[in-house]
């Protein structure tokens, strides 16, 4: 007897035996079955990653006078926690917590909108960095930090819509000229500056996500510290759950980054004509987006070279060290 002639012969025998079941036991069988369709299809409904990178900002954010940048901000978190729904502390029956796609791209996102909300307070948000932190963009700068995995007492949501309100209450004291938003190009510089060091440490998790412990000599492998060297594994092809987390952390982070770059160079857009940084600037942008916008849904984790299985990681961090150079060129250019 053939496996297929077997194979039918199974299934024969399982229908049969399910229409011979009691009619409780069916009704059981079909609702378990009926509930999985139904958990698959939310699944697919919810599952989103917004990564449009012509956003536009939310009109009710907007200030006359006010910082375009804080409103990308306050936009781009309210988009991600009220509209799309975040899934990073969703429990173990919604669907979309077993999304690591969508879990891991907003975690980079709002990483790096508190990022840039402490550079904020610390820089851009203050006269010549010598005066007094604003108390709203300290507010937010650590309510945005707040561990997206919370769901309760308070949640990840409510504090970042905390967030939100201490960024819009913020831009409307600007807008009536009651806060700092120091334009200069020093400022701009040391942000830039710090960008760029954030994103040289994120393509150095790449980098062991990408290599393989055989691209490393036994002196070398001992240099790395133990959460380098449990990051380091062998490259898994379409079945790197590593690569994935990796790959979508980043994504979030670039996107972020993008929408938040592109409105500080409104923000700051005297200066950087007056460095004759604006060709400079628009490049930068471009390699942001075009990283932010690079998506697949099964993330490849293949070897250098191969002919079957793509490195995904490798043609993201193309995008990323891109931009990270010219971040650094930007920052030298204001520097001068």
């Amino acid at each position: 007897m053939s496996i297929m002639q077997r194979l039918r012969g199974w299934i024969g025998g399982g229908f049969g035996r399910l229409r011979r079941a009691h009619l409780s036991v069916r009704l059981v069988l079909g609702g378990i079955v009926g509930l999985l369709i139904l958990f698959f299809l939310v699944f697919l409904i919810e599952y989103r990653i917004d990564d449009d990178p012509n956003l536009a900002p939310n009109p009710s954010f907007v200030v006359a006078n006010g910082s375009n940048a804080v409103t990308m901000a306050s936009t781009l978190m309210d988009l991600e926690i009220n509209h799309t729904g975040w899934a990073p502390n969703r429990l173990w029956y919604h669907p979309i917590a077993y999304s690591a796609n969508m879990k891991n791209y907003q975690r980079g996102i709002q990483y790096a909108v508190a990022r840039w909300a402490v550079e904020m307070a610390d820089v851009l948000g203050r006269e010549r960095g010598s005066g007094e932190a604003d108390s709203d963009l300290g507010n937010a700068a650590g309510l945005f930090k707040y561990d997206p995995s919370a769901w309760i007492f308070p949640s990840a949501v409510t504090q970042y819509q905390k967030g939100i309100q201490s960024l819009n209450s913020y831009n409307r004291r600007l807008g009536a000229g009651q806060a700092k938003y120091d334009k200069i190009a020093s400022n701009l510089a040391v942000f830039l500056d710090r960008i760029s060091k954030d994103l040289g440490s994120q393509s150095a998790s790449l980098e062991l996500t990408v290599l393989s412990p055989e691209d490393y000599s036994p002196e070398e492998k001992q240099r790395l510290n133990d959460s380098e060297r449990a990051a380091l594994s062998s490259n898994g092809g379409y079945f790197d759950s590593r690569a994935t987390a990796a790959f979508y952390a980043t994504k979030g982070r670039l996107y972020a980054y993008y929408l938040l770059l592109k409105a500080i160079g409104e923000d700051y857009h005297d200066a950087i004509a007056t460095k004759n940084a604006t060709e400079h600037w628009d490049n930068m942008l471009v390699s942001l987006r075009s990283g932010a916008s690079f998506s697949k849904f099964f993330i490849a984790n293949g070897q250098a070279g191969d002919y079957f299985i793509p490195s995904d990681l490798s043609t993201q961090g193309f995008h990323l060290l891109r931009a990270d150079k010219q971040l650094q060129e930007l920052a030298d250019i204001m520097n001068k």
